[in-house]
């Protein structure tokens, strides 16, 4: 039940976040041109920093029970979530605004881009359920693999 909570409050922070990203990637849609470039530095150093926790060996193993499960704390992680606030200036400023100039088709494909953002949530969480066991028993290869990943999205963000 706990799990369901936190789901809940996951999905409704990256809605809520969605709606937050609209509004001021709209607003600030001039400015994009001109701080794109801090941008891809800052999230590419992201992407690094991601890479150098996920390829550093864990210490010890605290039980995801420790973490409290609640609805809000789901809310507040995705809402302070940098690779969700990314998706959406990525996609707003991308594939949304420089096509559609009307409020309309902006809040129909943002609302569009929300659904199958939980869907890919919910993906992410019923497959971390269905393959929990498998990651556990290949721990350091699965976070080898994740780690170059990340350092390639990193690379692939300059070209």
């Amino acid at each position: 039940m706990g799990s369901w909570r936190f789901t809940g409050g996951i999905l409704a922070g990256f809605a809520a976040l969605g709606i937050m990203s609209g509004v001021f990637t709209a607003i600030l849609y001039n400015w994009i041109p001109i701080v794109e470039p801090y941008f891809k530095i800052a999230g590419a150093a992201y992407l690094l920093y991601l890479a150098w926790q996920i390829g550093m060996p864990k210490g010890s193993k605290k039980e995801s029970r420790d973490v409290r499960s609640s609805f809000l704390s789901g809310f507040s992680l995705q809402i302070i979530n940098v690779k969700s606030i990314l998706f959406y200036l990525t996609v707003l400023s991308a594939f949304i605004l420089p096509f559609n100039e009307s409020l309309k088709f902006v809040v129909i494909y943002l609302a569009i881009t929300i659904f199958l953002g939980w869907m890919a949530l919910l993906l992410w969480s019923g497959f971390g359920s269905l393959f929990k066991d498998f990651f556990a028993k290949h721990d350091k290869p699965f976070r080898l693999i994740m780690c170059f990943l990340l350092i390639y999205s990193a690379g692939t963000i300059f070209v």
